[in-house]
């Protein structure tokens, strides 16, 4: 049996994480007014001419610079809260962004469950919006695909290449939560990565090669260099992130009810933002997003063997590579994950010798989704002023 709707929809009931961190709620940790540097706050524009609200059923007639992928609620309201100053994913929000339709009918069949969401059931695959920093246009996509839900035929794989196509972005973002690999981040502590790589279980028929990318371990890399002053991105790491501190600390506090939690590490310098080339994460897991189908954790025993493939695990990112990798070359933007820690690497005593690889992993997932149920929002505050870093940059 699976999920039917709500954030964990496609994924089985009795799914460690999905359960235990539906039995928490996320801290939701509004922030003040932001300090922007003079000339670089992020603002709202139109979305080329249409009007808010308009249902778009044909291409985008809207170009930007940077098409930022946003995917869970929970994201969205705190990338907005960064952004936006208004941390809200309501009706009436919603209600301003546009409805992305174009081609449904045609993708559709390839949905494994249609009515997954309001969106999708209203025959729309996401929302749409514009924003503007330093005068280059960012364009926001809420995605109500994603690719662990929706069937083995990845209907989110044809829609991202029908925007990448109609908006012609020099960059693609792909943002959010993510589990760190290995012992080094913490949560809230961000990554920047221009390389992404399949973990994959399931079988898609459509696109076999998915199955022989995971066999291989093959990375994806961004089809062009991202290119980018870093000094906002750094600033941004310097002067921003302690905005979240706050909230991570209601996080924690929140957590240490529980038992078991004690290995999680209290907040109390700024998270950090760790980018490809300039300042990856120390240690041996390569600065590389590990994107599986299914929900996975790193823990301290490596039970999962997760631990030589990534720094990050989420379940995106590496269909993002591998959509626009799969396009004409002149038309492959540029690409980058930036994915914060909602959860650090699980600790947990000793289990008994009799005790099966599959149990283990249930136990550990169900650590690995408390955590995330908790601390969810007040993590993505910092990958959303790393996406800020990197726009004003460009």
């Amino acid at each position: 049996m699976l999920f039917k709707s709500g954030p964990f929809a496609g994924i089985p009931v009795s799914d460690a994480f999905a359960e235990a961190a539906q039995r928490e709620s996320p801290v939701i940790y509004p922030l003040s007014a932001i300090g922007w540097p003079a000339g670089l706050q992020p603002a709202a524009i139109p979305l080329g001419k249409y009007a808010p609200g308009t249902r778009i059923t044909s291409g985008v007639c809207a170009k930007a610079d940077v098409l930022v992928i946003l995917y869970t609620d929970q994201e969205t309201m705190a990338f907005l809260d960064v952004w936006t100053g208004r941390p809200t994913w309501d009706a009436a929000t919603q209600a301003r962004w546009c409805p992305y339709a174009h081609n449904f009918g045609k993708i559709k069949r390839w949905i494994a469950n249609p009515r997954a969401n309001a969106t999708l059931a209203s025959g729309a695959f996401g929302r749409l919006a514009a924003m503007s920093v330093a005068g280059k246009s960012v364009v926001l996509y809420k995605s109500e695909l994603h690719p662990k839900q929706d069937g083995v035929d990845l209907p989110f794989v044809p829609v991202i290449q029908q925007l990448v196509g109609e908006l012609a972005p020099g960059l693609v973002v792909t943002t959010g939560t993510a589990g760190a690999i290995g012992s080094r981040l913490d949560c809230g502590d961000v990554t920047i990565c221009s390389a992404s790589r399949f973990h994959c279980e399931k079988q898609y028929p459509r696109y076999p090669v998915i199955d022989r990318l995971t066999r291989s371990g093959t990375v994806l890399a961004s089809a062009r260099a991202p290119r980018f002053d870093r000094q906002w991105v750094q600033y941004a790491a310097a002067h921003l992130t302690r905005l979240s501190l706050p909230g991570l600390e209601q996080c924690y506090q929140r957590l240490q009810r529980l038992p078991g939690f004690a290995f999680v590490t209290r907040n109390t310098l700024a998270p950090i933002i760790y980018l490809t080339g300039r300042n990856p994460v120390p240690g041996p897991e390569p600065m590389v997003a590990l994107s599986a189908d299914d929900m996975t954790t790193d823990d301290t025993s490596n039970a999962e063997r997760l631990q030589p493939l990534g720094i990050v695990n989420e379940t995106d990112d590496a269909f993002v590579y591998f959509a626009i990798n799969q396009l004409p070359p002149a038309q492959r933007p540029a690409c980058l994950s930036v994915r914060n820690a909602s959860e650090p690497q699980v600790q947990h005593a000793p289990f008994p010798s009799r005790t099966s690889e599959t149990q283990i992993v249930e136990v550990l997932k169900a650590i690995a989704g408390t955590i995330y149920g908790i601390y969810q929002y007040c993590t993505t505050l910092n990958s959303a002023f790393a996406c800020w870093g990197i726009v004003a940059g460009l």
